[in-house]
């Protein structure tokens, strides 16, 4: 099963003894939240036995590091029905998003908040769809964005604002959602006369081939696991915020603790990024890298293992056909 998969089956039997012996036996998922096996899964589930008075399942997600992800009630387990609130949470503890679910539709107000308790989004659903009025918020509380969806379709202009209040693009959609019309403009309201791109990612300093450079020249092999011969890779979460700093690094799927030890902390030692941006305004984005481990390592030569570029997480809130 592997060492990282040992680990996991033991905690799980420890937080049986610690007195939840009520939830049913882990659920080990994938980032599409797929069942898995220990050993592919970046995420479990805990589910509660039924409480016959309300016909529910408690449920709960940890990353595998035991962070809780989310927290919700199942009507079904085989398969799994969303229904009543759901809550997802920052890596700090504090409230992510929340909105009800109808028989695993989102259904109801949605709310989004920053880690210090402020609204960073709010709007509808309605049988899994986006509807009505959307409005999102900076971290300062000017309005980012606001514009209407129609059974899930973005209609209508859209506007984006800076920070500062001024307006930054308008968009306009076409049936399908996509840019019918965008504009983007200056903080003195003039027009912006370089490209316009709806979206940007962010851009390490020197492209992405310097990123992976920086990563193998920093990255040490831990002797511990180099003497057991274990090889494989780590997947670290982490966000580019809106000033290109990176923060909220976590391991997603680890391979042994002193791996993973270290592959954090070589990811949360990027130096800043050229942010990325949407609508013309300064954007946080989540991402995640692996990061390989061979016996083969060495500070000269750098990780010998191919390479890719970090891959854009999935979103915590729901989408449409979430």
């Amino acid at each position: 099963m592997g060492i990282r998969c040992v680990v996991l089956v033991c905690f799980t039997f420890l937080v049986h003894q610690a007195g939840l012996s009520q939830s049913l036996p882990a659920v080990y998922l994938n980032d599409q939240d797929q069942p898995t096996v220990p050993d592919s899964a970046t995420h479990y589930r805990l589910v509660d036995r039924k409480n016959e008075l309300l016909g529910t399942y408690a449920m709960r997600e940890y990353a595998l590091s035991g962070t809780l992800l989310l927290k919700g009630t199942l009507s079904s387990i085989e398969p799994p029905v969303r229904n009543g609130l759901l809550t997802w949470y920052h890596p700090d503890g504090s409230r992510a998003a929340q909105v009800h679910y109808r028989d695993d539709e989102a259904d109801g107000l949605y709310l989004g908040w920053y880690e210090d308790g402020r609204v960073h989004q709010r709007g509808d659903y309605s049988d899994g769809q986006r509807v009505g009025r959307w409005l999102s918020v900076h971290r300062n509380g000017q309005k980012r964005s606001e514009g209407r969806y129609h059974a899930g379709r973005a209609v209508g202009e859209w506007h984006y604002y800076f920070d500062t209040g001024e307006l930054s693009a308008i968009e306009m959609p076409d049936r399908q959602g996509k840019p019918l019309a965008l504009a983007f403009f200056n903080k003195d309201g003039s027009p912006y006369m370089s490209r316009v791109q709806a979206r940007e990612l962010p851009r390490f300093p020197g492209g992405d081939a310097a990123l992976l450079s920086f990563i193998a020249r920093n990255t040490n092999y831990p002797r511990n696991i180099r003497r057991k011969g274990i090889t494989g890779s780590v997947y670290v979460n982490y966000t580019v915020g809106e000033d290109g700093r990176v923060s909220q690094v976590r391991v997603v799927q680890g391979l042994a603790p002193e791996a993973d030890q270290e592959a954090s902390r070589v990811v949360a030692s990027l130096p800043a990024f050229e942010p990325g941006r949407e609508y013309n305004l300064p954007t946080a984005m989540t991402f995640t890298i692996p990061i390989y481990f061979a016996p083969n390592f060495s500070l000269a030569s750098g990780l010998k293992h191919p390479q890719v570029p970090p891959s854009e997480a999935r979103a915590a809130a729901p989408e449409p056909n979430d």
